[in-house]
Order: C-alpha cells, then structure tokens, then sequence
C-alpha cells in the first residue's frame, strides 16, 4: 500500500512539471512566499484582532495556528523524514528560487494555512473566510505546483491544519469558559 502511494506520487509530480508555465511559476513561488514562516496568516490574524477586539478569538487563532506549525514541522517532519520531490530533480528543472533544508511530509504551509482557514470558518465573517480560503488553496497548491511536496504531503498537511485546530478550538474554549464565560464572545 505505502509503495503504491509512493508510485502514485511520483506519478502527480511528473504531471505537475508539465503545468509549469513561467506566469504560473512565479504566482506560486508567490504564494509559497506568503506561507513562508506564516507571514500572511500573522497579517490576517493581527487584523482579526484589531477588527474582533476579542482576546478569545486571537488566542484560539494563534494558538491553533501554531499548534498546527509544531505538529507539522517539528515533530511529525522529524519522525517521517520523508525527502522532498525537489530534492530529486535536476537543478536546470527546478522551479523553486530557494530549496528547503528538511523533510517533506506533511506539509506544514498546508496545515497552517488551514489551521486558519479552519478558525476564520469559526470566527469570522464570510467575506473574510473566502479570502483565507483562497489563500490557503493557493498556498497549498503552491507546494505541489513547486515540486517542494507530493500531493499526499499536502493532504496530510490539511488535516492536521483541520485536526489541530479543531482541538485548540476546543481546549481554549473550555479554558476561557472556566475562567469566565464572559470571555467568549
């Protein structure tokens, strides 16, 4: 089964190089720009803040937010150690500006961006979570279109976004609701 998943990702991967188009390359090397170290989604979140003036919702955002970057990126990466797509290509054939240093699997730009998106759906107007939404597709798409992950990478990268946001939700709720329900709001 694990083999069969690896077959068909690199499968995808080949298929993706044949999008590659230079206006195309350079949108997604933007958007994975804006997924690099969370730089959109600490803009968003800071403007969240400002707009909701409610320290429950800026709490449950970050705190989700980068629950999701740790489970990803520092402990799930290191256990895996998947290698990138990226790091199998010919440098002549590689979209990407900047190479990253770790492991592949999962996809923290995927589970951050929808750790976001996950919380916007929880706290936000719609007009805000289809922005977040956009932007998290694009940011995801932006890994595989880059050859930096394989598709499964991403994947597995949403949920964990859904998962540990879902949980964060949950625990500064009860939290907040302990200390005073009134902080909820």
């Amino acid at each position: 089964m694990l083999n069969k998943i690896k077959v068909t990702d690199d499968r995808l991967i080949e298929k993706v190089a044949a999008l590659h188009r230079p206006f195309l390359n350079k949108l997604m090397r933007f958007l994975t720009f804006l997924g690099d170290q969370g730089k959109i989604w600490i803009l968003i979140w800071a403007l969240i803040c400002y707009f909701k003036r409610s320290v429950y919702v800026g709490v449950s955002i970050l705190a989700s937010v980068l629950f999701a970057f740790v489970s990803s990126e520092v402990i799930i990466k290191r256990i895996v150690g998947r290698v990138r797509p990226c790091h199998k290509i010919d440098e002549e054939n590689l979209v990407l500006k900047k190479i990253p240093k770790f492991y592949s699997f999962p996809s923290s730009h995927s589970a951050t961006s929808f750790a976001m998106l996950t919380l916007s759906l929880l706290h936000c107007s719609l007009p805000t979570t289809l922005v977040i939404l956009v932007l998290a597709i694009g940011i995801s798409f932006s890994r595989f279109y880059l050859q930096a992950h394989y598709l499964t990478d991403v994947l597995c990268g949403i949920v964990i976004g859904i998962v540990c946001s879902l949980f964060m939700y949950k625990m500064i709720y009860t939290i907040f609701y302990t200390i005073d329900p009134a902080l909820i709001k």
